[in-house]
């Protein structure tokens, strides 16, 4: 493969002599909202101001007004996926198994240069296609001074001098339900004024993961790795401070689970023992906490003191976790195993379950409407009303 770096004259947009503020971002158009002319099939990147292909095989576009075809949002030819940011998101191939089809790449030119020794943080989201056969890694971004020119259809490799921004452990992207974050800190060499984003590593040396076509999703796979590309930032990293990445994995959201800080119910009414007696899980989990069982032990005693009491059970869940069942089964009917345990943790008080009527909530009604993941660990639960 030929490679080489050219000035770029094909690039109108003329670079800023503004100092921009630390917390700006330095991409244009990040998130591929705004598009000259209207859309109509793939391979039209070069729609998106500001953004272009480096090589002959353009990346893909894809919008909600173009629903309904092959490059819509949230279907399209590759799967379904609202966008991460707006209504816009870019498309591309990271990966083909044994280089049947040449990968593709988005490219960009920055509002101003690089300047030496300061410290950038690079992020932008990920999502894997639900029809990609493959999920790799080696998913980066190179900024560079010059923009790149590939002859052909070809792949680009970099080789150990170039620095690609790869997030630190370089793990496979193989989430097909929602966005992940690829972000991770740079510092300039000084002058880098390009951004470009794709897999910049030799096919032999790119791990790959195969993957089951989805249950609920038809169409044929295809053998890739298809990327969804959105919400691109590069921005000054301010002293003293860290790169932010915003990015939470399952393992730190696990820890959370919601506390309503209640020492007892002593001298409560029959009603607010019910109404006090919401449990709480840990996220994509239906087992029990031993705060929910002293809770369920408490509403046990109320229920055996009057044999009268029923109960409707409701069952809740988060966005997260209903996107998270989309693409592993395993998180199907959560709801509902929630709802479960608990009734089966009272009916080893020898509580009787017909006197509990199961009602499924899912996502509606939650408690907190806070993006944060406490406001999400509240919403991780099962309530009672008495019937």
């Amino acid at each position: 493969m030929k490679t080489k770096y050219i000035l770029g004259l094909f690039l109108s947009v003329a670079m800023a002599t503004t100092t921009y503020a630390q917390d700006e971002n330095l991409v244009e158009n990040p998130s591929f909202e705004g598009v000259k002319g209207k859309l109509k099939k793939l391979k039209q990147i070069n729609k998106a101001e500001s953004w272009f292909s480096p090589t002959s095989l353009r990346a893909d576009l894809f919008s909600e007004d173009a629903a309904g075809t092959e490059i819509g949002v949230p279907g399209n030819i590759y799967g379904k996926e609202d966008a991460a940011d707006g209504k816009n998101y870019a498309g591309i191939i990271a990966y083909s198994y044994r280089g049947a089809s040449p990968r593709t790449y988005v490219f960009s030119q920055l509002k101003e240069k690089l300047e030496k020794g300061v410290r950038y943080c690079v992020s932008y989201k990920v999502s894997l296609s639900d029809l990609s056969k493959y999920a790799v890694n080696n998913l980066g971004a190179h900024l560079s001074k010059k923009p790149f020119e590939v002859e052909g259809k070809k792949d680009i490799v970099l080789g150990p001098k170039y620095t690609v921004v790869k997030v630190e452990d370089n793990r496979v992207f193989e989430k097909r339900y929602s966005w992940e974050s690829m972000c991770s800190e740079f510092v300039a060499e000084g002058g880098e004024k390009f951004l470009t984003i794709g897999n910049f590593d030799e096919t032999k040396e790119t791990k790959f993961v195969k993957l089951r076509k989805k249950a609920d999703f038809r169409g044929a796979q295809v053998p890739m790795a298809y990327y969804y590309i959105d919400d691109i930032v590069v921005k000054i990293v301010e002293e003293g401070v860290s790169c932010n990445c915003d990015e939470v994995d399952d393992k730190e959201i696990e820890r959370v689970v919601y506390s309503s800080n209640r020492t007892s119910m002593d001298g409560f009414t029959e009603e607010e023992v019910v109404e006090n007696s919401t449990v709480y899980f840990a996220y994509l989990k239906s087992t029990l906490t031993p705060e929910a069982k002293e809770t369920l032990d408490g509403l046990a005693e109320a229920m055996i003191k009057n044999p009268e009491l029923k109960l409707n059970v409701f069952g809740y869940i988060t966005g997260d976790e209903e996107l998270a069942a989309r693409g592993e089964e395993m998180h199907l009917d959560l709801a509902s195993r929630r709802i479960d345990a608990v009734t089966d943790y009272l009916s080893s008080h020898g509580i009787s379950k017909d006197r509990f009527d199961k009602d499924i909530k899912n996502t509606s009604d939650p408690e907190s409407t806070e993006g944060t993941l406490v406001g999400k660990a509240q919403n991780r639960r099962v309530g009672f009303e008495t019937m």
